[in-house]
């Protein structure tokens, strides 16, 4: 009688341990899920829309457009850059389960965003900084090699590499790549900054 008694126990157990751990498998998966959307976003849109709105700024300024289209343009690529930012900055509690941690990505993509928003979109408003010809080529040129560094960042860290990595090689991969960009870059506003800030 004892010994059904334990087995009746034993098997109720095994039950209850069976149904948690399948609840706890739902939980886990969409834990997963909702970490992969986090980097699609931040890769998507942070990166792979960033320059291509990047883009849309140097035709507008190619093309000789008015003003407000090209400001237009520069608050386009601001969105993009802002939402790269504000991705890692949520994906922060899965990157510190693996002892690892987002700050140096979602800085990166502020000082991007503050550089667009202050040093060119700024200046333009207030005039400090013209779009007559020579200002045009010149912002061509300073807006060229974010672009440049972001299709770079971009061709290492595509889709099908980030999903196969831990958050410690991401973490560690961009401060590997952002130091190769401002370390070929010395003369670049935005990178002089990025150096003293971060020790690069």
């Amino acid at each position: 009688m004892r010994k059904n008694i334990a087995i009746i126990i034993l098997m109720i157990g095994l039950i209850i341990s069976m149904y948690f751990n399948y609840q706890f498998k739902g939980y886990k998966d969409n834990q997963k899920v909702d970490y992969t959307i986090k980097l699609n976003l931040g890769t998507q849109i942070g990166i792979k829309e960033s320059i291509q709105n990047l883009d849309y700024v140097i035709k507008s300024l190619e093309d000789n457009s008015s003003k407000e289209t090209v400001i237009y343009t520069l608050g386009n690529l601001a969105v993009s850059l802002k939402v790269g930012e504000e991705s890692f900055i949520f994906l922060d509690s899965d990157f510190k389960e693996d002892q690892s941690s987002t700050d140096l990505i979602y800085s990166v993509f502020r000082d991007m965003y503050w550089y667009i928003r202050a040093d060119i979109t700024d200046d333009i408003l207030s005039n400090k900084v013209s779009l007559e010809k020579e200002s045009r080529n010149q912002l061509i040129q300073d807006i060229g090699v974010l672009k440049q560094d972001l299709e770079y960042i971009d061709s290492q860290f595509n889709e099908d590499v980030l999903k196969e990595q831990s958050p410690k090689w991401i973490e560690n991969k961009w401060k590997e790549l952002i130091g190769e960009i401002v370390n070929r870059n010395t003369d670049y506003k935005l990178y002089e900054r990025m150096k003293m800030k971060y020790n690069l």
